[in-house]
């Protein structure tokens, strides 16, 4: 009877060990790939960041060539061990079109940790960011973040406060927080400015936080821009157009589509007055919030921004003009949720902003 007992003793013992250990994995994440990520090759980047006196970032062009912005969207990052071989190849993407395109700015459009546990035996979603920052401090190149409503959902260990606390001490993260913004609804909400060789201003990049999930009459379901936000929006256009003594073109990025997506879609497919269809397709439904935001009738009213960009939707990657807006859907990485084994619906979307303004846009497939 004593010896059984012990035995019992020692079992329990030993699952108590394995339980604490799988936690500890769990709560820690995995530094697999870091080998893969310190690989990574610096870009020689020659033009001038500057934190200006309104407490937002500018860069200011070394040469007179068009900037070169490129948007990644939806890396969903797992950061554990059993995502290491998805996450390498999302980062591989991503590298592949980095240096391909020798960007200016990389913008990340959210959704690029994705905690959950059963898919990647993490729900650190801060050693996401770190192995996902990481890769991009080594290539030199500095960048945007906007988050997703994957980034901080669920069980996840850190708030989007702790992300962006991170976001800020980056070296060659523009990410930044004011006293206006940090009052506002959301926490990735910022601008940068582009300026060309001789320091005029080009145009002005605003990051959009679409914030994560709104619960009403109990159901959950995605949230949206805010009018605090949107307010906020119109300021800094006003503000900008004073201090220039002109309206500043801008372009805009977040993470889940506005509701106008579909108005977008559907009115170039249909070749309606005023629509233009340029490229890409639309392969699930379109996945907005519920609730209406006033930021398109704000973008028409100040006829400041003149394309929006998000991503959410991994198999839509569209760009139509309505209104005079350009509508893209950026190119998904996704390589762990439903479009992992999809290799059509994977890249960057490269935007290149020229001199006097003008832009164009173009998809950079994985294939």
């Amino acid at each position: 009877m004593h010896n059984t007992k012990s035995i019992l003793g020692l079992g329990t013992a030993a699952v108590v060990t394995i339980i604490s250990k799988i936690t500890n994995i769990v709560y820690r994440g995995s530094n697999y790939i870091d080998s893969y990520v310190d690989k990574t090759k610096r870009i020689n980047y020659k033009n001038k960041i500057e934190l200006e006196t309104d407490g937002f970032y500018s860069i200011t062009k070394a040469d007179d060539k068009p900037f070169k912005i490129l948007q990644l969207t939806d890396l969903h990052i797992g950061g554990g061990y059993l995502s290491r071989h998805e996450d390498m190849k999302a980062l591989a993407i991503a590298k592949a079109a980095i240096y391909k395109t020798k960007p200016d700015l990389i913008v990340l459009t959210g959704d690029l940790a994705c905690p959950r546990a059963h898919l990647s035996l993490s729900r650190n979603n801060l050693n996401s960011y770190r192995i996902l920052t990481n890769f991009l401090e080594n290539t030199g190149i500095p960048y945007a973040i906007t988050f997703g409503n994957h980034d901080t959902e669920g069980k996840a260990m850190f708030e989007r406060r702790g992300l962006t606390d991170y976001l800020i001490s980056r070296k060659n993260s523009l990410f930044t927080v004011t006293k206006e913004t940090r009052a506002i609804t959301g926490y990735s909400n910022y601008y940068v400015k582009l300026r060309n060789k001789d320091g005029e201003l080009n145009s002005v990049i605003y990051i959009i936080d679409s914030n994560e999930y709104i619960s009403k009459h109990g159901r959950k379901s995605y949230d949206y821009i805010h009018e605090d936000q949107v307010q906020w929006y119109q300021e800094s256009v006003e503000k900008i157009a004073k201090e220039n003594g002109r309206n500043v073109p801008s372009h805009m990025f977040f993470h889940i589509p506005i509701r106008e997506y579909k108005d977008a879609w559907n009115s170039a497919v249909n070749a309606e007055e005023g629509s233009k269809y340029f490229y890409g397709s639309r392969d699930e439904s379109i996945s907005p919030s519920k609730e209406e935001s006033k930021m398109f009738e704000t973008i028409l009213k100040l006829q400041s921004t003149k394309a929006i960009y998000c991503g959410h939707d991994h198999l839509n990657d569209f760009s139509v003009e309505y209104k005079g807006i350009r509508f893209t859907y950026g190119q998904s990485i996704d390589c762990i949720l439903y479009s992992k084994n999809l290799l059509e619906h994977k890249g960057a979307t490269l935007i290149k902003i020229k001199k006097d303004g003008t832009f164009e846009i173009k998809p950079k497939k994985c294939r």
